[in-house]
């Protein structure tokens, strides 16, 4: 049987990628379209529904896979895009406007979606949301991929544009249910107003509901299936290879690039301002949410994971959506947080699971099974927040065996938080920077370029390291990287790097940053340091401790400078810290540090 272990070198990852793919793919891209094809007959002839879900939860496990090879191996990941593509295309030749479906009978016109004849909704052709997002997210994360790569897909740039155009064609079709305002900060889509004509006669439960729902707002987890496809839209839609296409018209690049930004901010804010904050005893803070704002009561967990898939998405394009929002004069943001992360992990970790078995519902409500134990799909991610979210989906993924695909890719993916928790939630920064002076004999820089930095980072930044035992230590590495140059987005002038720009009048290179040159700060020496900033225990110590063991930086990256042209080295990329914490009821809440860093400002090419 099929084991994820904790190993996660090269080697490793390339070998679980390749099981993964033979375990749910088909043999070959014309085998796996012949499968789609034959799917879609079914639904066609009224003998089932189209593969929405199965095929929605299998292509976004194939986007993860493929983002987890990209960095490693071309050749490899390039099958796996290739195979993301074939299903792409297939969903669209298949798609209602291009197959001959009927109309959607409370649209009244073919939609560019895939709809089905649906017993709750009085027997008739209906198109929904959250299954059109589920089908044109594979579209667009496609087009986004090649798009964001073009140099090594170009065979796949004709199949990209077409595919992006066609997800904004469903786009479109689906604005005039969408509730955008200028004067209301939250964004949402609408049931039909002409649910509120359905008959609800053939004794189907859940026909009165959409009946009663008509032009109010949708369920939380159909509302962000939508926003994770426009998501990859935007990028996409603002790629150098789609702006220079033929098929970009003005409005359908503001529409992709300046409205679906603002949907989606404005969305996970209605999302976000609708959660319910919440405290354990022990002080530690968590979330809970219903399954609409129309009151139906606590999410469930099927749903909940799907709100959380989607919100990781999300955040993944966070900082290039944001920069959209920003080029298009918008103040608004994508609002989520680091603090917002840990609520939701806190969730999992604390509500959800138990001894291996998953809760009903976020709340910890309902029934507790084995039987809930394939719904880890959504929750893995946020390792990101508290490596323990990693470890619990995994075994409780075996402890009766619950593997498939979207779990799978998910455990692959986010394998890499499972040994080290990310901090990034800072008490307070501090920073030096200034040019370094050469010794006697030494040439001076001829150009401000090549001037080298000395930089100093100080601050404390939020550990939150709970101990589990009152008999041994509890090992936990952590890292952190303070701000240098603020987010990846125009609007950035945070950070030690921006202001020594500024200042010294250092020339960019053309464009923005984000999207075509990251700022970063190439290291010649380095000295961190990082010590205990705030301790507690909350009874009596007994046997407690708190330990700072060592610390060292993350490995350094690589990148091509955008101004040479040239390889840059030892990027900066934060500090690795192992800390210790001993006492069920002790916490480390805080580490002080102080970087010492000498080298140079480079700019360099995004990666994506």
């Amino acid at each position: 049987m099929t084991y994820i272990g904790d190993a996660n070198d090269v080697t490793t990852i390339r070998n679980d990628a390749m099981e993964f793919f033979g375990l749910y793919f088909a043999a070959s891209d014309e085998d796996e379209g012949k499968r789609i094809d034959a799917a879609f007959v079914e639904s066609f002839a009224g003998r089932q529904a189209p593969p929405w879900w199965d095929d929605g939860r299998r292509a976004s496990a194939l986007v993860h896979v493929y983002d987890l090879i990209a960095p490693l191996d071309a050749e490899l990941a390039a099958v796996y895009l290739r195979r993301l593509g074939r299903m792409a295309s297939k969903y669209l030749e298949n798609r209602d406007d291009v197959h001959g479906a009927p109309p959607d009978a409370f649209r009244g016109r073919v939609m560019p979606s895939w709809g089905a004849k649906s017993d709750s909704h009085d027997d008739k052709w209906n198109t929904d949301v959250v299954l059109t997002g589920l089908l044109a997210y594979p579209m667009a994360a496609f087009a986004r991929r090649v798009a964001d790569r073009p140099a090594r897909y170009p065979a796949l740039h004709d199949q990209a544009i077409g595919l992006i155009t066609a997800t904004i064609q469903t786009y479109e079709a689906y604005r005039d249910e969408c509730h955008l305002v200028e004067s209301d900060p939250h964004a949402y889509y609408l049931f039909p107003h002409a649910y509120a004509d359905l008959k609800c006669t053939n004794g189907v439960s859940g026909c009165e509901g959409f009946r009663e729902r008509a032009d109010k707002p949708i369920p939380y987890n159909t509302n962000l299936s939508m926003m994770k496809a426009l998501a990859e839209l935007a990028l996409a839609a603002d790629s150098a290879l789609y702006r220079s296409s033929g098929a970009a018209t003005p409005d359908q690049l503001r529409m992709a690039t300046e409205e679906a930004p603002l949907l989606i901010a404005k969305n996970v804010a209605f999302f976000v301002d609708h959660l319910r904050p919440k405290t354990l005893s022990d002080g530690t803070p968590y979330v809970e949410w219903d399954y609409q704002v129309v009151k139906e009561g606590i999410e469930n967990l099927a749903h909940g994971g799907l709100d959380l898939g989607c919100l990781a998405v999300i955040l993944e394009d966070q900082i290039r959506l944001d920069a959209l929002l920003a080029r298009a004069g918008r103040t608004e943001r994508i609002r989520l947080s680091p603090a917002l992360g840990a609520r939701f992990a806190n969730t999992f970790l604390r509500k959800v699971w138990k001894s291996n078995e998953l809760s009903e519902n976020v709340d910890g409500s309902g029934e507790r099974s084995t039987d809930y134990n394939q719904g880890t799909t959504g929750w893995v991610w946020l390792a990101q927040f508290d490596p323990w979210v990693w470890t619990r989906c995994r075994d409780t993924t075996f402890v009766k065996p619950s593997l498939v695909h979207d779990n799978h890719a998910a455990l692959l993916r986010y394998r890499k938080f499972n040994a080290m928790k990310h901090l990034s939630d800072f008490a307070g920064q501090n920073w030096l920077i200034t040019p370094a002076p050469t010794a006697v004999g030494q040439t001076p820089p001829t150009n401000i370029l090549d001037q080298k930095w000395l930089l100093v980072l100080s601050g404390v930044v939020i550990a939150d390291l709970k101990g589990d035992s009152r008999a041994q230590w509890d090992h936990q590495v952590v890292t952190f990287s303070p701000d240098m140059a603020g987010p990846d987005d125009p609007s950035a002038t945070s950070g030690p790097l921006n202001w020594a720009i500024g200042h010294y009048s250092i020339p960019r290179p053309a464009g923005s940053p984000g999207a075509q040159y990251l700022v970063r700060f190439s290291v010649e020496s380095w000295a961190p340091f990082v010590s205990l900033s705030a301790i507690f225990n909350q009874g009596q110590s007994i046997n407690s401790g708190f330990a700072v063991d060592a610390w060292r930086p993350e490995h350094f990256a690589s990148g091509t400078n955008v101004v040479t042209g040239q390889p840059v080295n030892n990027l900066f990329n934060g500090v690795n810290v192992d800390l210790a914490v001993r006492d069920t009821d002790a916490w480390l809440y805080r580490i002080g540090y102080n970087i010492t860093l000498l080298g140079k400002i480079v700019f360099v090419a995004p990666s994506f």
